[in-house]
């Protein structure tokens, strides 16, 4: 076992499946992630270095790589992928704004039935942080708030699908859903810092 607790984390997660150790050991990186690149740039946004390290953790999840021999393999993965997200940040910068002068903007009515509003904007934040907790919570988590929240199963249909009395399944939705509230709550302020 490694004296570097970053290195009991990553091997407790490669070895064990352990997600908590995941958890802690992606937040402790992209903590110093974004610390760095604070303070390595002016020009980079507060907004831009959030939407950056989502945009990270979102690539690792789906990509979920492993075999990472010590914590410093896991930082510089973290590292290329968040170059790849700044980089294809400033690519979408050079794009060249229409502007409207005040003529032009005042004959331009937007209704907001056809443009969908911003809460499609707050809804996709939202759906990603939840993709990312929702990954990081115990297998057994998952499949119950899977069964009830997104197969809409009742209480008692969860309990009958997983062997387990109803009260069970009661106690262990309300204990997924704690879980899942603090890896939100955790990650928002990491990722809105």
């Amino acid at each position: 076992m490694s004296s570097d607790p970053r290195g009991a984390l990553l091997q407790r997660w490669q070895d064990e499946q352990d997600r908590d150790a995941l958890d802690l050991l992606l937040r402790t990186e992209l903590e110093a992630l974004k610390r760095a690149l604070r303070g390595n740039s002016s020009s980079i946004s507060s907004a831009t270095l959030d939407d950056v390290t989502q945009e990270v953790v979102v690539r690792f999840l789906r990509a979920t790589p492993r075999g990472f021999e010590h914590p410093a393999a896991l930082r510089s993965y973290l590292w290329a992928a968040a170059r790849s997200a700044l980089i294809d940040r400033l690519r979408e910068r050079r794009v060249v704004p229409l502007a409207l002068g005040a003529d032009e903007s005042s004959r331009f009515q937007l209704d907001p039935l056809t443009t969908g509003s911003l809460g499609k904007v707050e809804r996709a934040d939202l759906a990603a942080a939840l993709e990312l907790a929702l990954n990081l919570v115990r297998p057994a988590d998952q499949e119950i708030l899977r069964l009830v929240y997104f197969s809409s199963r009742s209480i008692e249909e969860a309990a009958r699908e997983l062997g387990i009395e109803r009260d069970v399944a009661n106690t262990r939705l309300v204990r997924a859903r704690v879980r899942l509230a603090e890896k939100l709550a955790a990650w928002r302020d990491l990722i809105a810092d």
